[in-house]
């Protein structure tokens, strides 16, 4: 399995007053999460006390969903993702524990200590670890290193044209501009061959799911 642990780098900061507003938009964010990813998720995405989400999931989608809302409303962080085996004790995610979530829990203080080079992710496994589980992790992390080299502006455009399946018409008409100005802004992007990656990702899920069952 996959666990992601995400740390909100300006959680610190945050008054009492935006706290909040904040935390009710988390949650908001990760009910969506368990809501459109419910078979990619083995527990339930959780909020913890210390500003953390945590994630434990079949594959990269959920985690680069959430990486992308995040960068979208301006909340960076630094993230540790671990693979290998959990115990999952209840529904919450940051009620199960194993060798996923250690490893998560060592590359996410990796990625501390390591602030100054400007790395926000880092990985780690288990040497005897699903070489297909690696591969998920590592995705996300690629998906991760693109999102961060866009502007604002291309995050937001590339959002609704990646997640939301919306035309570059649509978009624009999300955005409140022209199809043209929109169509130059997603040309700066690798959002169509990203929305390619996540469109056969979508796909190879649903593909291995009755398999899974049977």
């Amino acid at each position: 399995m996959i666990a992601a642990i995400i740390d909100l780098r300006r959680s610190k900061s945050v008054t009492p007053q935006e706290r909040g507003p904040l935390y009710e938009r988390l949650r908001e964010l990760l009910e969506e999460v368990r809501k459109c990813f419910k078979d990619q998720c083995v527990a339930r995405p959780a909020l913890t006390q210390g500003d953390s989400i945590e994630l434990l999931v079949r594959n990269w989608l959920p985690i680069v969903f959430v990486f992308h809302r995040l960068l979208m409303n301006d909340l960076p962080f630094h993230v540790g993702i671990g693979t290998g085996s959990v115990t999952v004790i209840r529904d919450e995610a940051d009620e199960c524990d194993g060798p996923a979530f250690w490893n998560a829990r060592e590359a996410l203080e990796e990625t501390k200590r390591r602030r100054r080079m400007k790395i926000s992710a880092d990985l780690k496994t288990d040497e005897s670890g699903d070489p297909a589980e690696i591969n998920e992790a590592v995705i996300s992390i690629l998906f991760l290193a693109i999102l961060e080299k866009m502007t604002r502006t291309q995050v937001h455009y590339c959002y609704h044209f990646l997640w939301e399946g919306k035309s570059v018409s649509e978009t624009a008409e999300t955005m409140g501009t022209s199809k043209g100005n929109a169509s130059r802004i997603l040309s700066k992007t690798p959002c169509h061959i990203l929305r390619r990656l996540v469109s056969f990702a979508r796909g190879a899920r649903e593909r291995r799911t009755p398999q899974e069952h049977h």
